[in-house]
């Protein structure tokens, strides 16, 4: 007999990572977004950079501080697989990394609870291909100036 027990916790795998080529002044609300494919592991980050404002007239000894520049990244790797057109792209991301001289584009983040799109510049993509083992890639994007800012919307529940 199967169970089909429910939970308020998800897992990784629940989570999409796409994207689409563009430049920063499209609106990615009229893009096609493709999935990146078999990953394994996937990272989002906000970081603050942040600055002393305390004064000798700051309250109860306690430093004060104010966010200058906000930034956002992502890391991901997972499994190359051979591209089928509906689930891995990674040939596609690869190629445009290696080939642009800024290699950016817009990607989404589908959590079941929020999704974050984002326009990117790819700062890092690599491959592994152990003799032994899965062929497995890696990824690393950072956030940039565009004329549609980052979004953090709400998950349709599907």
């Amino acid at each position: 007999m199967a169970l089909n027990c429910a939970t308020d916790v998800y897992v990784g795998k629940e989570v999409a990572v796409e994207f689409a080529l563009a430049c920063g002044d499209i609106d990615p609300g009229t893009l096609s977004f493709l999935p990146i494919g078999a990953m394994r592991g996937k990272e989002v980050t906000f970081e603050a950079d942040t600055v002393d404002t305390t004064t000798d007239d700051s309250l109860g000894s306690i430093r004060s501080s104010l966010v200058t520049f906000k930034s956002f990244s992502f890391s991901g790797d997972g499994v190359c697989k051979r591209a089928d057109g509906t689930l891995s792209n990674q040939t596609a991301l690869f190629k445009h990394f290696a080939s642009e001289d800024q290699p950016v584009c817009y990607m989404r983040f589908t959590y079941p609870d929020v999704t974050i799109v984002s326009f990117m510049i790819l700062t890092n993509m690599s491959r592994s291909a152990p003799h032994d083992d899965v062929s497995t890639f890696s990824l690393e994007a950072t956030a940039s100036a565009a004329d549609f800012p980052l979004t953090v919307t709400d998950t349709p529940v599907v």
